[in-house]
């Protein structure tokens, strides 16, 4: 009896194929990799001198990115406030949880309701920075992106991990920087 033959190529066409797509995946890097360097996705003929040249901010003075320090100040500021807060709050009732959980609950409030209606918080005029739409800078930040920054930023992740315009995640994700307003 003789043995049934194969269609000339086609499952060895298909192996190939499958293992040439295998290989071009594993050349190509993973978005959980993101810029090996940064400015890696910049234009290499025009490069950021400074952090915001790409976002059309000034280099300095109001209106331009604010750093990381200030920013973590303003956090701090924000977050001692709003500590403060919970205590009173879980001194009359512990119907909301323990102390860390209603620190979070007044921060989560307190962020988005300050950045919607002011476009900063307390710490932030404290520090001098505040949050505008990079988008387009004559109108307000919104609640909607006052509370996809917020929401992210409990997560932590999202404002350390900055691009080359010193934008955390949230920012990127929002349209908008965290620039000095003085």
């Amino acid at each position: 009896m003789a043995k049934p033959q194969k269609k000339s190529g086609t499952g060895d066409d298909r192996r190939q194929q499958r293992k040439g797509l295998r290989e071009e995946r594993a050349r190509q890097p993973s978005w959980l990799e993101g810029p090996q360097v940064p400015g890696q996705y910049e234009d290499p003929h025009d490069l950021s001198s400074y952090p915001g040249k790409l976002l059309g901010l000034p280099a300095s003075g109001p209106g331009s990115i604010a750093t990381i320090f200030p920013r973590v100040l303003a956090l701090l500021v924000d977050w001692l406030i709003c500590y403060g807060i919970a205590f009173f709050v879980t001194q009359m009732t512990d119907a909301l949880g323990g102390t860390s959980t209603v620190v979070l609950m007044v921060w989560v409030i307190w962020r988005i309701v300050t950045v919607w209606l002011f476009g900063q918080s307390p710490g932030h005029a404290v520090m001098g920075i505040g949050v505008a739409r990079v988008d387009d800078p004559s109108q307000r930040v919104g609640l909607l992106r006052a509370v996809v920054r917020t929401v992210f930023t409990v997560f932590l992740f999202p404002p350390l991990i900055q691009d080359t315009d010193s934008r955390g995640m949230h920012d990127r994700a929002t349209g908008t920087a965290v620039i000095r307003t003085r």
